[in-house]
């Protein structure tokens, strides 16, 4: 169990009423491309799904403005994780949050990992917050009271959320389905799905945010109803992933929710950072910059 806790939370004591513009991030050019979640596809011990599981997660949300990259994330899930009498440690806090560049399903790129350990009480093969690379990850929900895999999640969620309670979505990971190729022995075979860090090389630290520095930043995970009862975020430079398509996934640690981001990130040098306008001009962008978009799924705002 990972108990270095300071390391991941002492930023949010110290400058977090950044704003955007101090961040050095412009609105009108870096925008956030959000993934959203089934909101009825949270499980936890009490046979609960959607709002009133601690586990529902709604949507992350990621930013390039070619100097650092934002990830946030809503959930009802807190960074300290749940108090839970089954798991070994008697924390189920998240997994670490992986990405894969290599166009390999997720075993064969195991390995071959980028992933950023950034929560509170998890079982993490690393004790220290940041960017690792030359990941091989693990499965950890054995000793956190978890699901076999994911087809064993799927149908216990679906069976409350659709047949039984006559609404909802039921199982759905993100931008991924649940049995999708992607996740390989992960659908079917028990405690393989890759959901926290073994071993990998640590090459850069990360910088904490939470809701307000982010709102800031311009994220608005409202637009697309995502009510998770925390929103918070980090930051690392961007130098420190590579570029191309990637996916990009989270769970927590017992399999209860999960959620993949299909997208790319593109070379540095094409993504120019630009001059930050004085806020008189930030104003007259956003009003004129079409943030009203609609849908779910990766879409930028």
């Amino acid at each position: 169990m990972n108990t270095s806790f300071l390391t991941k939370t002492s930023l949010f004591t110290a400058g977090l009423t950044l704003a955007s513009l101090s961040l050095g991030v412009n609105p009108s050019m870096a925008q956030w491309n959000y993934t959203i979640d089934s909101f009825t596809d949270g499980h936890n011990a009490q046979s609960r799904v959607g709002s009133q599981s601690e586990f529902e997660f709604y949507g992350m949300a990621l930013m390039d403005d070619g100097e650092n990259i934002f990830i946030a994330i809503n959930s009802n899930l807190s960074l300290d994780g749940a108090t839970s009498s089954h798991a070994q440690s008697g924390v189920i806090s998240y997994g670490d949050f992986f990405f894969n560049f290599t166009g390999s399903g997720l075993d064969d790129a195991n390995g071959n990992l980028f992933a950023i350990n950034f929560a509170n009480n998890t079982d993490s093969g690393v004790s220290e917050a940041g960017v690792y690379r030359n990941v091989t990850g693990t499965n950890v929900a054995g000793i956190n009271s978890g699901f076999d895999h994911l087809n064993h999640h799927a149908n216990t969620v679906n069976n409350l959320a659709v047949n039984k309670t006559g609404g909802g979505e039921g199982a759905r990971i993100g931008d991924l389905a649940s049995n999708d190729a992607y996740w390989q022995s992960g659908v079917n075979q028990k405690y393989k799905v890759v959901n926290s860090i073994a071993s990998g090389e640590r090459v850069g630290g990360i910088n904490m945010l939470e809701a307000s520095t982010l709102a800031a930043l311009g994220l608005d995970f409202g637009q697309f109803s995502a009510t998770g009862t925390y929103t918070f975020g980090f930051s690392f430079d961007r130098n420190l992933l590579p570029s191309g398509d990637f996916i990009a996934h989270i769970f927590a640690e017992c399999i209860n929710d999960g959620m993949a981001m299909v997208g790319n990130l593109a070379d540095r040098s094409i993504v120019d950072p630009q001059p930050v306008p004085e806020p008189a001009s930030v104003l007259g962008l956003l009003a004129v910059g079409g943030l009203m978009l609609k849908g779910k799924r990766n879409r930028t705002a």
